[in-house]
């Protein structure tokens, strides 16, 4: 019997991880393609809107993956609601690298991750169109914070965070800093910065498209995605931008995060510590 899956790809066989033919003899993620020729991956660092952006490019006509990617595994939400995602993360895990794994996603479809700009993802991305989405440090990393408070995630090699429970504040922030922050920074920010530098990127930022430069900043990075994917350029994307802002995401922590009741000299110490001030300043905080 001839085996379904090329050789190459064989790795994946007997994991849960359920595939789509395609009638050109490629696998594919999803079952149907979307509104482009082009693939499209947003890469981003936590919690600067990537499944704000994710639902923006859905909304465009792009069919969205539900994969997470990372490196050297993927977390696979495509059957799991978005309230039960938050806390099922180590359940949905698969060990498939990002070589393989991005070969699933066909034309007209995408998928988003925290994927370090290094050679061997540039190789694997060649040919996709590559979001680079970014956001104020200080915002994204209490953002993060409130995230570990509201859900089951946990940095690899952890299995429990005593203090995820603790009201918010500059001592839980202390608590993140000594625990999960350096991960964060060295692991899922850092690594990311050269994709700034791409020349064929587009680069994004939350704050853009949340609508703190303005509603025609909002408008405006509507059209730049859908002319950077290929996609129509929407007649009115005023009706996709009121759809778009307020909804539940999957990481979406209820409100807008305010960095300052979180912060303290100490804290500050800590995120300059850990590139914080050099991160803001690349991404032209």
């Amino acid at each position: 019997m001839v085996h379904p899956l090329p050789e190459e790809l064989r790795v994946i066989a007997g994991q849960n991880f359920p595939l789509y033919p395609c009638s050109n003899g490629a696998w594919s993620i999803k079952p149907t393609g979307g509104a482009t020729s082009a693939r499209v991956m947003i890469c981003s660092i936590p919690k600067a809107g990537t499944h704000l952006y994710a639902r923006l490019l859905a909304m465009l006509g792009l069919e969205q993956s539900d994969v997470f990617f990372n490196k050297e595994y993927l977390g696979d939400f495509r059957f799991v609601d978005v309230e039960r995602a938050r806390f099922t993360h180590s359940e949905n895990i698969l060990w498939i690298p990002i070589e393989i794994s991005s070969r699933f996603i066909q034309p007209g479809q995408f998928g988003y991750g925290h994927l370090p700009c290094d050679m061997g993802i540039r190789h694997s991305l060649a040919d996709f169109k590559v979001i680079f989405l970014s956001r104020e440090m200080r915002a994204a990393i209490v953002s993060q914070m409130r995230y570990v408070g509201n859900s089951d995630w946990c940095p690899p090699g952890r299995a429990e965070i005593k203090w995820r429970n603790e009201p918010n504040g500059p001592e839980k922030m202390l608590k993140y800093f000594d625990e999960i922050a350096p991960f964060i920074f060295n692991e899922r920010c850092h690594p990311l910065v050269p994709w700034a530098d791409e020349e064929d990127v587009l680069g994004l930022t939350y704050e853009q498209i949340i609508g703190d430069q303005g509603r025609e900043i909002q408008l405006e990075t509507i059209r730049k995605i859908a002319e950077f994917c290929g996609i129509q350029p929407p007649q009115q994307p005023e009706l996709i931008l009121n759809q778009l802002i307020g909804e539940q995401t999957f990481t979406f922590s209820g409100r807008r995060t305010s960095w300052k009741a979180c912060w303290s000299p100490e804290v500050e110490a800590r995120f300059i510590a850990l590139g914080g001030s050099r991160l803001n300043e690349r991404f032209g905080f």
